[in-house]
C-alpha cells in the first residue's frame, strides 16, 4: 500500500513537471502556451490541463488497482479493497467527465471563464472564435484595431466610464473599410453590439478639434475615420495623412466650469497660408457659405493647414491687460523716415485678450476706424508690431466675403524674429501694388495661451 502511493506521488510529479519545465506547451482545448497568451487562456488552459491529470491518475489508480486484484491470491479482502479502488475511480472520472459533458451541452459558453471583467478596466469585453469550430474566448478591445483577425460572436460588456467616449465606429472589413456601425456616446456610456467587427476606431471624448472627410461629421470612404487636434498644425499632409480630406469640423470643448472654448483657422495651403475662415463653432459641411461663425466659404477637401487656439470665455479674465497688436499705414511700424512726418503716420491699437475676436474687417468700428485719425478704404496697412502674445492673421477679404482670390497668412512672434515688428507686407502674397493688387482688408488675432 505504501509503495503505492510512492508509485502514484512520483508519476503524478514526473507528469506534472514536464508542462512545468517544457520549453514549449502542448496545445490543450486549442489553446497553446506563448508570449501573447492572455491571462484568461492560461487558466483556461490550466484547467483542462487539471482535467487530463485527473485523467491520467484514474488510468494509473485503475492499473494499480488492476494490479493488486492480480496478484492477491484470491484473498477476498484484497479483491475487495482492489475492486473498491476501482469503482471509487471510474465513479470520480464519471463525475469530472459527466459535469464537462453537461455544461457543453447545455451552453459551451459556460466553459469561458469571465475572466475578462477583471483586467479590461477601459475596453469592450467580447467572445471570439478563431475558427468555428474553436471554443469561444473572452478578449479585451481597449485600442484601434485596423484588423480583427478572430470573429467576434458577441459583445458582453462596455468597460467605458460615461463622458469617457465621444463615439465609436466599427467596420465590417479591416482598415477602417466596408460597413460603418456608430455608436453615439456623448454624455452616456456606450452599449451595443459589436459583433461581426472587423476593425474598430475609438473617438475619445477630448477637447479639441475633429476632421471628418464626410458632411455631418460622419466618417467617409476616404480615410473612414475622424482625425483629432488641439494644437496647430502646419501640414495635415505630415499628420496622418489628412491633406485635403476635411469635409465638415466638429469643435469639443471641455466642461462650461473650465470656462475654455476652442476655436479655429482652416487654410487651403500649408504652413497657415491661402484662403483661410475663421470657425468659431461646428461646422456640418466646409462647402457651406460663410456665417456668424464660419467666416468663408473654404470648401470641401480643401484643409491642409489648421490653427488651434483656446480661448477664455470668462468675460473677467478675458479683460486683462495682455498687450496689443499695432498696425500701421506705414513700414517699419511707425519709424520716421526721410521725407515723412509724424502727421503722416496713422496706427491702430488692438488690445489682446484671453479670448479670439473672430475674424474684424480693418475699416470698421471694431477695427480701425475708431481712432482719432481712422484709416479709411484708401488706407493700406504695411506694417504691424506683437507686443503682447498672440498671433495674428492678415487677410485679402472682408469678413464673409473671401473668394476664390482670397489670401491669408500667419504670423506670430517667430515670424517677427527677434523683435516685436514686421516691418514690410509689401510685395508678400498679402500686399501685392498695381489695380488688380491685394491689401489686407481684414484680421483674425488669436491668443497664445
Amino acid at each position: 500500500m505504501y509503495m503505492n502511493k510512492i508509485i502514484l506521488v512520483t508519476v503524478f510529479l514526473s507528469f506534472f513537471s514536464s508542462f512545468v519545465f517544457a520549453s514549449t506547451y502542448p496545445e490543450i482545448a486549442g489553446i497553446t502556451i506563448s508570449e501573447t497568451t492572455t491571462a484568461a487562456e492560461y487558466i483556461i488552459y490550466f484547467f483542462n490541463l487539471l482535467v487530463a491529470i485527473g485523467a491520467f491518475i484514474a488510468v494509473v489508480m485503475v492499473i494499480i488497482a488492476g494490479i493488486e486484484w492480480m496478484t492477491s491470491s484470491g484473498d477476498p479482502g484484497k479483491v475487495g479493497a482492489a475492486k473498491g479502488k476501482i469503482m471509487n475511480t471510474l465513479l470520480g472520472v464519471g463525475i469530472l467527465m459527466g459535469g464537462y459533458l453537461i455544461l457543453d451541452t447545455i451552453n459551451d459558453q459556460l466553459k469561458v471563464i469571465n475572466i475578462g471583467d477583471l483586467y479590461c478596466e477601459h475596453g469592450i469585453v467580447v467572445l471570439t472564435k478563431e475558427t468555428p469550430s474553436a471554443k469561444s474566448k473572452q478578449e479585451c478591445i481597449d485600442r484601434n484595431q485596423t484588423e480583427i483577425k478572430a470573429d467576434i460572436q458577441s459583445t458582453k460588456k462596455w468597460n467605458f466610464p460615461a463622458k469617457y467616449l465621444l463615439k465609436v465606429y466599427t467596420y465590417s472589413e479591416a482598415n477602417y473599410k466596408g460597413t460603418i456601425k456608430e455608436f453615439d456616446c456623448g454624455d452616456t456610456v456606450c452599449e451595443g453590439d459589436v459583433a461581426g467587427a472587423k476593425s474598430i476606431y475609438f473617438v475619445p471624448n477630448n477637447p479639441g478639434i475633429y476632421l471628418y472627410d464626410d458632411v455631418d461629421y460622419k466618417p467617409g470612404t476616404a480615410k473612414g475615420y475622424p482625425f483629432f487636434t488641439s494644437t496647430s498644425i502646419t501640414d495635415l499632409a505630415k499628420t496622418n495623412n489628412f491633406d485635403n480630406f476635411t469635409k465638415s469640423l466638429a469643435i469639443i470643448n471641455p466642461p462650461v466650469e473650465q470656462k475654455i472654448a476652442y476655436q479655429a483657422v482652416v487654410f487651403e495651403d500649408q504652413n497657415h497660408q491661402g484662403r483661410c475662415a475663421f470657425v468659431g463653432a461646428s461646422v456640418p459641411s466646409m462647402d457651406q457659405s460663410s456665417g456668424p461663425y464660419y467666416t468663408d466659404k473654404v470648401g470641401n477637401n480643401s484643409v491642409s493647414s489648421v490653427i488651434v487656439a483656446k480661448s477664455i470665455v470668462d468675460l473677467a479674465t478675458i479683460g486683462l491687460e495682455r498687450g496689443e497688436v499695432i498696425f500701421y499705414n506705414k513700414t517699419n511700424c511707425g519709424k520716421i523716415l526721410d521725407g515723412e512726418e509724424a502727421s503722416d503716420i496713422k496706427s491702430c491699437h488692438i488690445k489682446i485678450t484671453g479670448s479670439a475676436t473672430g475674424q474684424v474687417d480693418f475699416y470698421s468700428a471694431e477695427g480701425c476706424n475708431r481712432f482719432p485719425t481712422p484709416f479709411d478704404d484708401n488706407e493700406e496697412v504695411m506694417s504691424f508690431e506683437i507686443t503682447g502674445s498672440a498671433g495674428v492673421v492678415l487677410s485679402t477679404s472682408r469678413k464673409n466675403e473671401g473668394n476664390e482670390n482670397t489670401y491669408c497668412q500667419y504670423f506670430n512672434k517667430a515670424s517677427l524674429g527677434s523683435g516685436t515688428c514686421f516691418s514690410s507686407i509689401l510685395d508678400s502674397p498679402i500686399f501685392t501694388s498695381g489695380p488688380a493688387g491685394k491689401k489686407p482688408k481684414s484680421f483674425i488675432i488669436l491668443p497664445d495661451n
